[in-house]
């Protein structure tokens, strides 16, 4: 079976195709600026010369992204290629653009060409500030409060797949990301968190981490890009769109652990925090209609994201 994924050398998207790979999928990496080097991280030259092919493409652009779709007999597609919080909240027109009109391009795409399932990256950012439930868990159909152009892009974008799924009949699935950390994140104030927190003790450099006081839902890249393979298997769910939860603890207690396993570490927590989504969520509906659940814990993710970092600079694995 051929998957188109876009946004497939982004942090989420090169694992989503490396998992696929590995389940002797073939896999057409769509992205705008597709950046090699992040496959070659997690798949071996033969693998990427056998198994994948790389598209320079937009997702705003529909000519182009259903002539792939047509030519390499594309049957499921993962739709990761969004502009993320800080670049959506920046430029409110570009992000409907990149994330409405885009998203709504691969929804027409699917049901135009017949295709069999979509898997769309939606999130968290789509609820509102925990103080707007009842639950200290935010039950997965819970009502959608978004507090910044990105939650709000998501939102609608979960109005649409469903319109798309009754109207159509387009089986759309969303998961909704959270938090999610790994070697490669490039921008927004968790790329800064992560730089300082992880990349920066990794190297024997010192790391002054912004937002000590903030709540994280560590989601280690493992976990969602797992999720999202596994829902891209299941055909005509119950439910549109599920919440994953990452592993929900402070900034400074991840600082505390890496000063734990790099015991030389020149690491200052700064105190502060900021106005951020809801980290506690209901996963009852992923575990029993995909079967999905967290498998890694803050304290694997980061050991794992600092050896790979001294893994690729030649320093001894902690």
């Amino acid at each position: 079976m051929t998957y188109l994924v876009t946004g497939g050398t982004g942090l989420i998207g090169s694992c989503i195709v490396r998992d696929l790979v590995r389940e002797g999928e073939h896999v057409v990496v769509y992205d705008i600026s597709p950046d090699r080097r992040s496959l070659e991280r997690l798949l071996s030259g033969d693998e990427i010369e056998g198994k994948v092919t790389i598209v320079r493409g937009d997702v705003t652009d529909p000519p182009r992204l259903f002539r792939t779709i047509v030519e390499h007999r594309v049957e499921k597609i993962i739709h990761t290629a969004s502009l993320l919080v800080l670049d959506s909240n920046s430029n409110p027109y570009l992000a409907v653009k990149v994330n409405c009109q885009g998203t709504l391009c691969v929804f027409e795409a699917a049901r135009t060409l017949g295709l069999t399932k979509v898997v769309w990256a939606s999130s968290n950012s789509c609820f509102g500030p925990p103080e707007k439930y009842a639950q200290e868990y935010i039950p997965n159909d819970a009502p959608h409060y978004p507090q910044n152009i990105y939650g709000a892009t998501k939102a609608f974008n979960e109005a649409a797949a469903t319109y798309y799924f009754n109207h159509y009949g387009v089986d759309i699935t969303g998961i909704r990301y959270m938090h999610v950390y790994g070697v490669g994140v490039r921008r927004g104030f968790f790329a800064t968190i992560l730089e300082e927190l992880i990349t920066n003790p990794a190297l024997g450099k010192p790391g002054r981490v912004p937002h000590g006081d903030a709540i994280i839902g560590w989601s280690y890249v493992d976990d969602p890009a797992r999720a999202t393979v596994m829902a891209s298997k299941v055909l005509k769910t119950k439910t549109r769109s599920y919440s994953i939860m990452g592993d929900v603890r402070s900034v400074r207690e991840a600082a505390e652990y890496v000063r734990r396993i790099l015991p030389q570490a020149d690491i200052t927590v700064l105190p502060g925090t900021f106005t951020g989504d809801p980290v506690k969520f209901d996963t009852t509906a992923i575990e029993q209609e995909i079967g999905y659940r967290r498998e890694w814990s803050m304290e694997r993710g980061i050991k794992e994201a600092i050896n790979t970092i001294r893994r690729e600079n030649g320093l001894p694995l902690i």
